[in-house]
């Protein structure tokens, strides 16, 4: 909507006035655009590679010449969650992000400050370790548990590692 649409035809359609509005009208687009800009970068997933930089620099993360940017996002994500108090909502958001395809299961046992994760494949244990051991509070306790079903006899076995 241009600035000409609230004022009344006459006074509008008159030339110079029109001119003005015209160069007025592309000066706020400008501004449109820049606001739009500015809040992309307010937000960890939607922002730039210097968003990324500042918000590392923010968290007191080392930059890892190693990770791709959306790994450099999930590791603030990360570090923002852990200021947070941890609900198995929040734990389960949390392993989605960080692991990919796998299915797992979420036990809250509060009254020993643990939550007992079963996961039901082994190619995502450390990935999983190194992500609850950047973002975990102190006092709780995440006992990792890798489940492996034999389809042959349908039964299934299980390795349990406390960290």
């Amino acid at each position: 909507m241009t600035l000409k649409n609230y004022l009344p035809n006459f006074i509008s359609d008159e030339k110079y006035i029109s001119e003005i509005l015209n160069a007025l009208d592309f000066e706020i687009d400008k501004i449109k655009a820049r606001l739009n800009e500015i809040l992309l970068e307010t937000c960890v997933s939607t922002c730039s590679a210097e968003g990324v930089k500042r918000f590392e620099k923010d968290y007191s993360i080392e930059y890892n010449a190693n990770l791709t940017l959306d790994e450099r996002k999930k590791q603030i994500i990360n570090k923002m969650l852990s200021k947070k108090r941890l609900t198995k909502e929040e734990l389960s958001n949390f392993i989605k992000r960080n692991i990919n395809g796998t299915q797992f299961y979420i036990t809250n046992l509060a009254e020993q400050y643990k939550f007992q994760v079963r996961l039901l494949d082994e190619t995502y244990k450390e990935e999983l370790y190194e992500a609850l051991f950047s973002v975990r509070p102190a006092h709780l306790v995440f006992e990792v548990t890798l489940v492996s079903y034999e389809r042959r006899c349908g039964t299934f076995k299980t390795n349990g590692q406390v960290i």
